[in-house]
């Protein structure tokens, strides 16, 4: 059985996923090559709001929730974008702003840095994170409460608007599952770059902050606990709505992150060094 001790191996590699576009469905992949910014293709391309300039997130589901509706993957080297009904367009075909201003009701554009001070508009779900305030302040729109996010996405130079990867274990939300277990805590859900299946039980990635992972020969730091959002109550894919997960996941796994508590599931980590991970790698703690 693995065990989190010393430098004892804690689990293996089981997923590895990439999401080329941000607030895309992505692909699922045998190998992710990383570097100290994060993985390598990982949120570079982002949908911009033509209208207000802000960078479109699923977390303001009223007006963006078809987002999940599309798929990014790469082939043969490049982004594509395909629609619900089969089609696909490349990241850079002339056309694909205009399909997809039809597919989402407003007008929009494709870009691949980050607009100065960017940031996007995330719904504060109150209700379902036992009524905990965001960090900022918060401004009520369209009859929702919400909050701009993403304000480090600028400093990464990419679209991820939390830690460079995003790691979850299965001990995780197999823990979740056995609380409510209605839901579906499938590690696809949280949209993961790497899952990693481990063995022990309960929440393993909050006693993990400030340790090395050793993914394959890739060492990582581990940063802190990611927190959790309506993304997670949103359809993707098989995988239906369910306003319990972000619930239990509060009522659950509410954790001090330095700036504040919040239902968290997961952790952001930093890669030390560029390398290449696979499914199958071992995992080890130190």
């Amino acid at each position: 059985m693995w065990r989190v001790v010393g430098d004892e191996v804690v689990g293996r590699v089981a997923g590895l996923h990439r999401f080329p576009v941000k607030s895309m469905l992505g692909e699922q992949l045998d190998r992710l090559a990383v570097n100290r910014r994060g993985v390598i293709g990982d949120r570079a391309f982002a949908v911009i709001d033509d209208d207000t300039g802000k960078v479109i997130s699923v977390k303001r589901p009223a007006r963006w929730g078809r987002m999940f509706e599309l798929k990014a993957a790469t082939c043969d080297g490049a982004v594509e974008v395909r629609f619900p009904d089969g089609t696909t367009h490349q990241i850079d075909d002339a056309a694909l702003p205009r399909r997809l201003g039809e597919f989402l009701g407003r007008s929009v554009s494709v870009a691949s840095t980050p607009p100065p001070d960017a940031t996007f508009d995330e719904v504060w779900m109150r209700d379902l994170k036992n009524g905990i305030d965001p960090i900022g302040p918060s401004r009520v729109e369209d009859g929702e409460e919400m909050v701009d996010n993403g304000q480090l996405m600028s400093a990464n130079g990419n679209f991820s608007n939390g830690g460079p990867i995003h790691v979850v274990t299965t001990s995780t939300t197999r823990r979740f599952g056995q609380l409510t277990p209605e839901s579906r805590f499938d590690p696809k859900r949280f949209r993961p770059n790497i899952v990693i299946e481990t063995q022990d039980e309960g929440f393993l990635e909050n006693d993990w902050t400030g340790g090395t992972l050793t993914i394959g020969e890739v060492p990582m730091t581990v940063l802190v606990p990611t927190p959790r959002c309506v993304m997670t109550t949103l359809q993707q894919g098989e995988l239906p709505a369910d306003r319990e997960v972000l619930r239990t996941i509060a009522r659950h796994n509410a954790v001090d992150i330095g700036l504040g508590v919040f239902p968290c599931l997961g952790t952001y980590a930093a890669a030390l060094v560029e390398g290449g991970i696979q499914v199958g790698d071992s995992v080890t703690l130190s």
